[in-house]
This record gives C-alpha cells, structure tokens and sequence, in this order.
C-alpha cells in the first residue's frame, strides 16, 4: 500500500451510512459488539454498539450520554492490510503510514472548522479525531473482510473519531435530504438525460422539471417526504431553502461536495417549534476537490476520450449529488445553481447513463 494513498477509498455504490438503533440486527450486534472484550478502552468505558455505516462502527458510552464514537473502517483496513503484506505485527503502526495518517487528521480537522464557517457551529455538531489502537474482534474482522481477513488480532490501530450525539437522531419525525444513486436504478433514459442535461449542465435554465419528475429520477423515499412535508409547511421550507443556499456557496467556494447516498447524514428537525438542520456526516468519504476532478473527467469525455472506473465512480456521485441539490433548489424556488461545467466542453450530449453505468 502507497502511504500517499492513505485516505479511504469511496465505495462504488455507497452504502448507507448511518442507522437509528431501532434499526440494529441481531447480526451486526453479534458482530460488532465489543462490550465483553477485556481490553483497557472497554473496561474503562463500556462502549455499546449503536450502528454500522459505510464508514464508521459506532459506539454509544454509557457515562458520557451525550456523545457516539466513531471507527473508522477505512484507515483501520488499510493499516491492518499494510502489516499483513509487509510481515509487520498487525497491532503496530508502521513509520511509513503514520505522518500520512496525522496529516490526514490535520486535513480532516481543516474540513470540520470549514463546516463551521459556512453552515454554522449550531449546525454542525462538535467533533475530534484521534489516531489510536482500538480493539478488535475475530467476528469484526470477518465482517470487515466478508469472512476472509488477512491476519488474526485483537486491537489494531485506526482513526476514531468522538461527536457529539445530534438530537434530531432520536426524532422520529425527521427529515433527511438523501439522493440515492439514478444510474443504478431503472430509469427512463429519455427523463435520465433531460434531468441530467438540465440540472447538471444548465440546459433550458427558464424552464421547470416537473416534482413527480424529479423524483422519478433522485427517487429516495426520504427526498420524496422531504418535499410533500414542504409543501404545506412554510417554516420548513424556509430553512431548507437557507440550507440549500449555503450548500451551493459551500460547493461553488471550495469545489467541495457533499456525500448524500447515506441515510441521515444531513437531517432536518423542530426545535422550539421551528425547523433547523444538522450535519451529521456530511464529509464525501475519502476524497476531495471533487467538482475539480469531475470537470477533468467530463473534459476527456467531451473530447473523446474514455475514463477510468474511478472518473466514472467520481461522475456517478458527484451528478447525483449535483442533482439532487440543484432539483431541492428549483422545487424551493431558490435562484442559485451549482454549476460544475467545465471552460471549454466541446460536448455535452453524450450518453452519461451508458458511461456510468
């Protein structure tokens, strides 16, 4: 493994990233649970397993309600890989991963105050990440490594990351803004390119697609009662707009996007009466600059040119995302626009659902 290739990779598709407890199976309990383990982060803090996402394992603390803990699965793979392949003990942190590992944590912790600047403290719940030896169990490892991992131990080193618990989790009448992934469902091609054509590239710009339209293309269940609930709730509308606003500047200001695909990862919730927003875990997984990666792939493709899986899995989430915010804008009548076209296309009508897919 490339040390400079530290950062976890996106999965293609995403996998839904956070799960309320109600949620849990007595499969992923029986996998992830850590409670009888003897290890020293256990025994003094009892940590209970909450959910599994695409990224993290989540833990709950007894004593310290007010907070979840995060593993990261990524960088925790990848270190235990790193020892495996190279002889080294897997519980050991090896001298050629551990500065890419802290400057990633430096990196991570720029984004975060990033958040802060452009959405709000009160919107983005406080955080810290640590790079510790976290234990680990022969059923974890299995799951991780759909039962062929490639070493035995019982702690390895990852990235561990302590937020505060949002609320609005544990409200039942939440709202979500969730995208889902067009491209890998049964689309209309013709209302695939129209969507696509219209808010990805700008085409038609006076003009409106229909909200059954929209819908038919981003068709998650949680946008669909995103919408119908606007409808009759002005408040709600107000504050979707204000954060509809704040994620185009965020995108068009820093290239940055969001990650979309998992359930509750941007939540909407009352407070006091009134609606407001919570970014839970908004971070697109293992990447940036990716509105500047997309414009060099659609550049190569408007040229003739193919792109390599990874460009299509870039142009896969960053078309999804694109859509999703720019369809929730024009629905909220909101006049800005993401726009990820890049200087000197020579061509947009080209089959985008063939070449993603």
């Amino acid at each position: 493994m490339n040390p400079e290739k530290y950062k976890p990779e996106p999965n293609i598709p995403k996998v839904e990233q956070a799960e309320t407890p109600q949620e849990i199976s007595a499969e992923q309990k029986a996998n992830y649970e850590i409670d009888q383990v003897e290890h020293d982060l256990v025994s003094r803090y009892q940590p209970k397993f909450l959910a599994k996402g695409g990224e993290h394992i989540v833990y709950e603390v007894p004593e310290h309600p007010n907070i979840v803990v995060k593993v990261s699965t990524g960088p925790l793979k990848k270190v235990i890989d790193w020892n495996a392949e190279h002889g080294q003990p897997i519980d050991s942190l090896p001298a050629e991963i551990e500065p890419r590992a802290r400057e990633y944590l430096k990196e991570e912790a720029a984004r975060y105050q990033q958040l802060k600047k452009y959405f709000g403290a009160d919107h983005v719940p406080s955080q810290k990440e640590f790079l510790i030896k976290v234990p680990v169990t022969q059923k974890i490892l299995n799951a991780l490594y759909e039962g062929n991992p490639p070493a035995t131990t019982n702690e390895a080193w990852s990235v561990v990351m302590v937020q505060k618990r949002v609320e609005a989790l544990n409200d039942p009448n939440r709202l979500a803004i969730v995208a889902g992934y067009a491209e890998n469902d049964e689309v209309p091609e013709d209302l695939y390119n129209q969507a696509t054509e219209h808010f990805v590239f700008g085409k038609n710009p006076e003009g409106k697609i229909e909200k059954d339209k929209f819908l038919e293309i981003q068709s998650h269940n949680d946008l669909k009662a995103l919408l119908e609930k606007s409808e009759g709730d002005e408040n709600l509308r107000e504050s979707l707009k204000e954060l509809l606003e704040k994620i185009i500047t965020y995108t068009e200001e820093t290239g940055e996007i969001f990650d979309l695909a998992g359930q509750d990862n941007i939540v909407l919730s009352q407070k006091d009466g009134k609606w407001t927003y919570a970014l839970v875990d908004t971070r697109y997984p293992g990447e940036s600059k990716m509105v500047e990666k997309a414009k060099i792939a659609l550049l190569k493709l408007s040229v003739g040119s193919e792109i390599d899986e990874h460009e299509k899995n870039v142009l896969l989430n960053i078309f999804n995302f694109v859509r999703t915010v720019n369809g929730l804008a024009e629905q909220m009548g909101t006049q800005k626009r993401i726009n990820i076209v890049p200087e000197g296309m020579t061509q947009e009508q080209l089959d985008f659902l063939k070449i993603i897919r």
